[in-house]
């Protein structure tokens, strides 16, 4: 990621009920088992995405090819888990060359699913233009990929969107993201004690 685009950050208590598809609602951590694809970046990032989209791991499989950039699948799997549209229809607006915003609002995609927590900004400010017309709060590709890997690690694992930001600005996509934190959660191989210590750091960050 070449910079962390500005986040913009509504209250998640309040608009938390309206703004959550019901598969967001109900997708928590949990461990995969001892079938989980730990040492596989893109089946373990995939088997995550399937239950936090509430969506078949095959249909995820099989969006997931067609994009490069796992923070594009995402950004794909938050509109088609907002919008009434089949996610053929999604993926075919994206070919046309269209913007995920312009994406989201052709799909029917209300604004304030891209934003998520208490009301934060990256440099300590807030965007007046969150509440105004659609053109307006018109976001970037990079902007939407940042919200919608807030948010899925804020949903999934119940980290402040502070940190899951910090964790953005690290430069990791949203694969690498989530893969760490599982790992980290429920792998006591050494991968789970690198990821602790990574973990460590942020929480010290955030501890006033």
């Amino acid at each position: 990621m070449k910079r962390f685009d500005a986040i913009v950050i509504v209250s998640f208590v309040v608009a938390a009920a309206a703004m959550a598809a019901p598969a967001s609602r109900a997708s928590t951590d949990v461990s995969f088992g001892v079938n989980a694809p730990v040492g596989d970046d893109g089946r373990l990032f995939f088997s995550i995405s399937s239950r936090y989209f509430d969506r078949d791991e095959g249909v995820v499989d099989y969006w997931g090819r067609r994009f490069r950039n796992p923070d594009d699948l995402a950004v794909f799997l938050h509109i088609c888990a907002h919008s009434h549209m089949a996610p053929d229809v999604v993926f075919r607006y994206r070919q046309r060359g269209l913007s995920w915003y312009d994406v989201g609002a052709r799909a029917g995609v209300p604004i304030e699913v891209w934003y998520v927590g208490p009301y934060a900004h990256p440099d300590g400010h807030g965007n007046k233009h969150h509440h105004g017309s659609r053109k307006s709060a018109w976001l970037s590709d990079g902007e939407c990929r940042d919200r919608v890997a807030v948010r899925m690690v804020h949903d999934y694992y119940g980290v402040a969107p502070e940190v899951a930001m910090d964790w953005r600005r690290d430069g990791n996509n949203v694969r690498v993201i989530m893969n760490r934190e599982y790992r980290s959660r429920h792998d006591h191989g050494q991968r789970g004690r690198g990821n602790d210590k990574y973990h460590h750091k942020n929480e010290k960050k955030h501890d006033h």
